[in-house]
């Protein structure tokens, strides 16, 4: 008897239907993405060229000031933010959880140090600040633990999620797409069956930042992990599907394995939306840089008005006649003792081009400006690290930024150990003679106290005890014969392997 082969439940078309619905949740998130790649310009205080595109630069030849009141605001919150870095606590909804309760209290933390969450919260808190909206993704990782499998938290790129429009919770879409650009001999090595598939690229389907470098996406094909709903016995079923192009790489409804049971037993979307300041209609809200990059906007332009005064009055200007009779380049010439002149020199053959001195009044509105902006963020005179000297240079504000983040006892690296999470690791080398040991009379003394020698302390006489103690006393003899060298490995995120 032959076995019945059974078609596959997601294939070709399914894949081109779902990528048509990935095309409008794009064309819906457009406005988005230019406001979340626009902030970034901003953060990166490359404001000025967004703001010729939308012709407010004035002339671009003229001085383009960027003072980093917006990026010290940002700074300061996240200072902030890493100072109440949050702590798992798992309270009980009734007596009888209170046991299962502290064992999730002790397993929390354990899962989030293996995640190195400190880093993952720190880079998502700067895509809150900046763009009002942080995402976490929370999936099963089952290379893990050797192949056991753990929980995998990352911060994701909103730019690369697509949703239902409209929709305020993303559990309410009707699909949720992930997508993510990967190089082509990666995937062809990982997938054979995309061998001779590639090559189309994919950075077209999704927005891109403006990097300052250039980056080629000519050798890499856009990957959709796509999410979205069925029914199994009356109860919502979440689905998944990884495609490139018009091939499926793995759905769950292919595999009978996970075809009722689902890609995860919760049925939701394994991601988290974290929003700063919350807006209707979207899962998104807004930032600290949608809040403050108005009034950074005029700070820039009336810097930029301040010094163009500033500059024509220091420079030195001449009406000069046409039918004057002075030599124009001996004159522009300042090392020159001696200037030629034809026939007489009118009064009127020269005159100094005057120009108006700017008035105090537009000063104070400036800082009027810059005010508003520390009061509207909530980061008066960098609450409270002390900006009213004028510090207007964005490398200023830095330092002095960094000052008041040690003072608010945020980590300078956020992050766990090293540089990309590299596990470091601290050894000591002590040298010969580097300390000696002080003899001492007295040695070790062994005390045995009885029951009822505590008196009032143990009533019942219930309690004996026996204990010792020893003196021990050494002095460092030479510094420089010790030495301790931090060193980092990346090999493992297993200690015992490194």
């Amino acid at each position: 008897m032959e076995q019945e082969v059974m078609r596959p439940r997601i294939g070709t078309q399914e894949v081109l239907r779902a990528a048509e619905i990935l095309r409008k949740y794009r064309q819906g998130k457009e406005n988005l993405d230019k406001r979340v790649i626009d902030n970034e310009q901003f953060w990166k205080l490359r404001h000025w060229e967004q703001m010729e595109k939308a012709g407010e630069g004035g002339n671009p030849a003229d001085p383009q000031p960027a003072s980093g009141w917006l990026v010290n605001c940002i700074l300061s919150k996240h200072a902030d933010a890493m100072d109440s870095y949050p702590e798992p606590t798992v309270l009980p909804r009734e007596p009888d959880d209170r046991e299962e309760a502290e064992k999730l209290t002790r397993i929390l933390p354990v899962i989030l140090q293996n995640n190195r969450f400190k880093k993952e919260y720190a880079k998502a808190w700067w895509n809150k600040l900046k763009s009002g909206c942080a995402v976490y993704g929370v999936f099963w990782d089952d290379r893990k633990l050797h192949g056991l499998g753990d929980i995998d938290i990352r911060s994701m790129d909103v730019l690369n999620l697509f949703w239902e429009p409209g929709v305020q919770d993303i559990q309410a879409s009707e699909h949720f797409f992930s997508t993510e650009l990967v190089p082509d001999h990666r995937l062809a090595r990982a997938y054979p069956q995309l061998e001779g598939k590639l090559g189309r690229g994919g950075a077209a389907q999704v927005s891109r930042y403006l990097y300052d470098d250039r980056v080629d996406t000519s050798g890499q094909s856009l990957v959709v992990d796509w999410y979205y709903h069925t029914e199994e016995d009356g109860r919502p079923v979440l689905q998944y599907c990884k495609f490139v192009g018009e091939t499926v790489l793995y759905a769950t409804e292919n595999d009978p394995a996970y075809r009722g049971r689902g890609w995860y037993d919760h049925g939701q979307y394994p991601f988290v939306f974290d929003v700063l300041f919350p807006e209707e209609g979207t899962p998104c809200g807004y930032g600290y840089v949608d809040l403050c990059k108005s009034a950074q906007k005029q700070i820039d332009l009336m810097n930029q008005a301040i010094l163009k005064n500033t500059l024509a009055a220091a420079t030195p200007r001449f009406f000069i006649r046409s039918d004057g009779a002075v030599n124009e380049a001996e004159y522009a010439d300042w090392t020159r003792p001696f200037v030629h002149t034809n026939g007489n020199l009118g009064a009127d053959s020269i005159a100094p081009i005057r120009v108006p001195t700017l008035d105090s009044v537009y000063v104070a509105i400036l800082q009027n400006k810059v005010a508003e902006m520390k009061e509207t963020a909530g980061n008066r005179d960098v609450m409270g690290g002390g900006t009213a000297g004028g510090v207007t240079a964005a490398t200023a504000i830095a330092a002095l930024q960094e000052a008041v983040t040690a003072a608010d006892k945020a980590v300078i690296y956020p992050g766990e150990g090293g540089r990309d999470g590299c596990a470091v690791y601290g050894c000591l080398f002590l040298g010969k003679g580097a300390y000696g040991v002080v003899d001492l009379s007295e040695g070790t003394e062994v005390i045995v106290k009885p029951r009822g020698s505590s008196g009032t302390a143990d009533p019942l006489d219930q309690r004996s005890s026996v204990g010792w103690k020893g003196i021990h006393a050494a002095a460092i003899l030479y510094d420089e014969y010790m030495v301790r060298v931090e060193c980092g490995s990346s090999y493992s995120g297993e200690d015992k392997a490194n």
